[in-house]
């Protein structure tokens, strides 16, 4: 058990696993890894050795420290090990901040989980959770300040020729940037539920064009006037947001399948977005614009094109979030890599832009927390993260302070899927300014917290709703 005085805003404190206390499964151990790179970047050949921890698997499993503090601010550093993308939880005092450590291949590295606010006294600090399958190795405590509001982009849409509407959309976005945060949700219902229990009208509406996908309109699926109803709600001056679960457009298994457990993985049709549910395979596409594969997916996007043009006929401005969550891979248009992805977003921005000139989107990239995903300057007017944090309490400062670090000043950022209607009085105190939320449906929203929670969260001054 350790017990580190740290004086706030005094010194920084290092905690080893050495001095840790160790739930059952887990096991400190000294391993081999691949040394980290050089001052200059140059790799090294002679592997180290290191004291890390294993065996995370389950929420229980956890490595917990005790710090004595005066409170404050602390800015947390994991030294880690994992060879694929890994969620895990920092709990402070019950607390649990979400954080996603990137793949780090043989080597231990350093992860900037971001800031974490210590009572005064005896703190609990514990690491694990999450996906599991991960090393820790340590923990860095650095007293910290409270920082400032992040610094505003030009409000400059990358395509040149935007309406006047989808102009006005990101200014609105960039001037609100680090003053107030705007509400959403993605469905009427959630809505509705929202302004009954708490009175408060949100700002912003998400919907999907999901079912406009080719290969789910073959096999019966029907929108229901989806996009008719966004531009209705857009005439009332809701913001709206719009997603594509874009049904691979061919090799669909259509079954359903048994894991080693006995448990049924649904790979129906209409599961055709998952990487487990389609043999799609996007590299091999994008290698061959002459293939059949190339030209659906081109055929696929000609057909939503259709919708969004719906949009721009009624002047009605688009947060445009196609492909999503690239980065984890669950998706078909992430199954691939990142260097296929890019290049299935660069063809899409093209299409829609220049062949089918709908210029009333903002291009919303939603990934973030790895760059070698990023599409590009050039084809990206908001960056923003999906987050499902375990704790409703969380605020977020893991994620904003990573991809606050590769776009700040370029990008405005936001919350683009959120579980829960956020803290944001927590999160200012942490230096969390997103520009904007949208919860997602059913438990994963409004409905799954208490009606007070809602209340006291919607009526923080740093909110704005539709007015």
């Amino acid at each position: 058990m350790a017990m580190a005085t740290a004086g706030c805003m005094e010194k920084k404190v290092n905690l080893p696993p050495q001095v840790a206390t160790l739930s059952p499964n887990l096991t400190l151990a000294t391993t081999r890894a691949a040394a980290p790179p050089t001052a200059s970047g140059a790799a090294t050949t002679q592997p180290v050795e290191v004291s890390a921890v294993s065996g995370f698997k389950g929420k229980d499993d956890l490595l917990t420290h005790r710090v004595e503090s005066n409170g404050g601010l602390y800015r947390a550093v994991v030294t880690y090990r994992t060879n694929n993308i890994k969620g895990y939880s920092l709990k402070v005092n019950g607390l649990a901040y979400a954080g996603f450590f990137n793949p780090s291949g043989d080597a231990f590295a350093e992860h900037d989980h971001g800031l974490v606010e210590l009572s005064k006294g005896e703190n609990t600090i514990q690491i694990g959770g999450g996906w599991g399958y991960y090393e820790i190795a340590g923990l860095e405590l650095t007293p910290a300040r409270v920082p400032p509001p992040p610094v505003r982009p030009k409000a400059i849409p990358v395509n040149p020729a935007a309406t006047t509407e989808t102009r006005a959309l990101l200014r609105k976005l960039t001037d609100s940037y680090g003053k107030h945060t705007y509400t959403g949700v993605y469905s009427d219902s959630d809505a509705a539920f929202v302004k009954e229990k708490t009175g408060h009208a949100v700002a912003c509406l998400g919907g999907d064009l999901m079912d406009y996908s080719p290969s789910r309109v073959e096999r019966g699926s029907d929108a229901k006037g989806e996009s008719e109803k966004l531009i209705a709600a857009a005439k009332t001056g809701k913001m709206i947001t719009v997603s594509w679960h874009w049904n691979a457009p061919k090799d669909l298994l259509d079954r359903v399948d048994l894991d080693a457990n006995g448990q049924e993985i649904n790979k129906r049709w209409y599961k055709g977005f998952n990487t487990t549910a389609t043999t799609f395979d996007l590299a091999q596409a994008m290698a061959d614009e002459n293939s059949e594969d190339y030209k659906l997916l081109v055929r696929d996007i000609d057909v939503i094109a259709v919708q969004l043009k719906k949009f721009q006929d009624a002047k009605v401005p688009v947060l445009w979030r196609p492909l999503h969550e690239a980065e984890g891979t669950w998706f078909w248009w992430g199954a691939k890599g990142p260097q296929a992805y890019v290049k299935l977003w660069r063809l899409l921005y093209d299409r829609l832009t220049h062949h089918h000139q709908l210029n009333n989107l903002l291009w919303v990239y939603t990934g973030g927390l790895d760059a070698k995903w990023y599409p590009g300057d050039d084809v990206v007017d908001i960056v923003g993260v999906d987050l499902y944090p375990p704790d409703s309490r969380d605020p977020t400062t893991s994620a904003w302070d990573t991809v606050l670090r590769q776009y700040a000043g370029k990008k405005i950022l936001a919350l683009t899927e959120v579980g829960f209607v956020p803290d944001i009085d927590r999160m200012r105190r942490h230096g969390v300014y997103w520009a904007y939320f949208n919860t997602w449906t059913g438990d994963l929203g409004p409905r799954g917290q208490k009606d007070s929670e809602l209340s006291d969260r919607l009526g923080s001054k740093w909110y704005r709703g539709l007015k």
